[in-house]
Formats: structure tokens, sequence, C-alpha cells
């Protein structure tokens, strides 16, 4: 009993191509529709990303703060276990994840704040050398 239930779920789907892509690129079949969602979906996840790069760059608050952090760490993230990565997402879209990244890195460097190498004392202000 629990046999037949097992392989009915298990079983993999199969589809035809014109089920699959409908009338035309992606068309208007069924299938199509729920990969246009999920596409909008990482096309949201990609430009929430970017959106907090630019919103929260200058942040003071810790939640400001946090937000850029996030984005930041998941778009250096490599890893491609997970479906909604950047890379996944950049793959998915037909972006070059490595490229995406860069530029998208590179643009962040451009406007952090420069960090002094140094710092001077007040001792080593005051004192003749």
């Amino acid at each position: 009993m629990y046999d037949d239930f097992l392989a009915r779920i298990l079983e993999p789907d199969i589809f035809l191509p014109s089920q699959f892509y409908g009338s035309g690129f992606y068309g208007s079949g069924g299938l199509s529709r729920q990969l246009e969602g999920e596409k909008r979906l990482m096309i949201a996840v990609l430009k929430d990303a970017v959106e907090c790069l630019e919103k929260y760059r200058s942040a003071r608050s810790s939640v400001g703060r946090s937000h850029y952090e996030n984005a930041i760490d998941w778009i250096k993230d490599t890893d491609a276990e997970w479906l909604f990565s950047f890379t996944n997402i950049c793959d998915l879209l037909g972006f070059d994840p490595d490229y995406m990244r860069e530029v998208l890195l590179k643009r962040e460097n451009k406007y952090s704040k420069p960090v002094r190498s140094s710092v001077l004392s007040f001792a080593a202000m005051g004192s003749p050398q």
C-alpha cells in the first residue's frame, strides 16, 4: 500500500515540449507562468540587494548597517548550494556572476571611506623630533 503511494509521489513529471514552452519562448503554458514568477522573484532579490547597497551605504543605524553588510556578504558568497544564492540567481538570469560580483564590489570600494593607516597620539604630537 505505502510502496504504491510512494511510487506515485516520487514518479518524475513528464512534459511534452509544447506543454513546457507553450506558443513561444516560455509561451503561455502553465509551467512557463510558474517559471516567469520564479524569475521575477529572482530579479526582485537581486534588485533588493543592489538597492540595499545604495540606500544603506552610509547608514549609521545598526539596522541600516546590518542590511548593507547582509547585501555585501550575499554578493561575496560564491557558494551555489542555495537556490537563491547570488551565483545561482545570476546564472539563472543569464548574467555572469563573477563579473557582476566584481562590478558591484568595485563600486562599493569606490564609495567606501578611506581608513587612516596610522593614528597619531597626543604624546607624539607634543614631543620634538
